[in-house]
């Protein structure tokens, strides 16, 4: 039976999802969301660990809900770096890794602070930055300070954010067996913490309690029922707020 082909970007967050897949009968590939996507939409990966906002994108995925990378309030890694006080916000620079992190600032500007924004590529000159992973967790605070965004998402609305799930072809006929795959590495992945904390120190620096105490407390990998609430309430603010945009324009 040909090896099941799976991509994860390197990140730390996501590291206690994929490190055990590093075993026989995976083919484990690491890249950036971006090209996942496109290498799964062309068939070329049979799953992918991807941003959520690229699932709702593509209805035609298959979700995979039993496991992902998600938080209960504040998660450290995903920031709103404010060169302005939020009310005299006008334009928010994306971080080129994460559309969903961008949609959420987005959102969150718009209909928890009422400061709708301009969204900009060029970080010349932007009122905030969004700025995620391992750089928003090491990263000095901002001249306005930050707004940790799953924080302010749980305050709006009382519900966990998921940022990636596992997400699989259409065709992919082998779902029951990865589905358990990917849970069982979870699970592994969680038990060794600790070491992947002391990985993380040794390579970018801290101490490995910095890293572990991140990956235990700040973010949450098995998804319960809020959870899904949760990501399912984003998905339908977003397509409302996409929707009120297009209109608008």
């Amino acid at each position: 039976m040909p090896p099941i082909r799976i991509a994860a970007a390197a990140y730390s967050n996501s590291a206690p999802l994929v490190t055990a897949l590093n075993r026989e009968g995976v083919a484990l590939f690491h890249g950036v969301p971006s090209m996942h996507l496109q290498e799964l939409l062309a068939g070329r990966i049979d799953c992918a660990l991807l941003p959520v906002a690229h699932a709702f994108a593509h209805p035609e995925l298959v979700r995979l809900d039993r496991v992902g990378v998600a938080a209960r309030g504040a998660v450290r890694s995903v920031l709103l770096q404010c060169h302005k006080p939020i009310d005299q916000i006008l334009t928010v620079a994306r971080d080129p890794a994460s559309g969903t992190s961008n949609a959420l600032a987005e959102l969150l500007l718009a209909h928890q602070y009422a400061q709708p924004v301009e969204m900009v590529d060029d970080p010349t000159g932007a009122d905030a930055h969004v700025v995620i992973g391992d750089r928003a967790l090491l990263s000095e605070p901002a001249p306005e300070g930050v707004v940790d965004l799953a924080q302010a998402w749980y305050e709006m609305s009382g519900l966990p954010f998921v940022f990636a799930l596992w997400v699989v072809r259409p065709d992919f006929d082998r779902l029951d067996e990865l589905d358990e795959l990917l849970y069982e590495a979870a699970q592994q992945g969680v038990a060794d913490i600790p070491q992947i904390a002391s990985r993380y120190a040794a390579e970018l620096g801290r101490e490995p309690a910095f890293w572990q105490v991140y990956l235990e407390q700040s973010i949450h990998y098995v998804l319960t029922d809020e959870d899904r609430a949760g990501l399912q309430k984003f998905q339908e603010m977003w397509a409302v707020h996409q929707l009120l945009a297009a209109q608008m324009d």
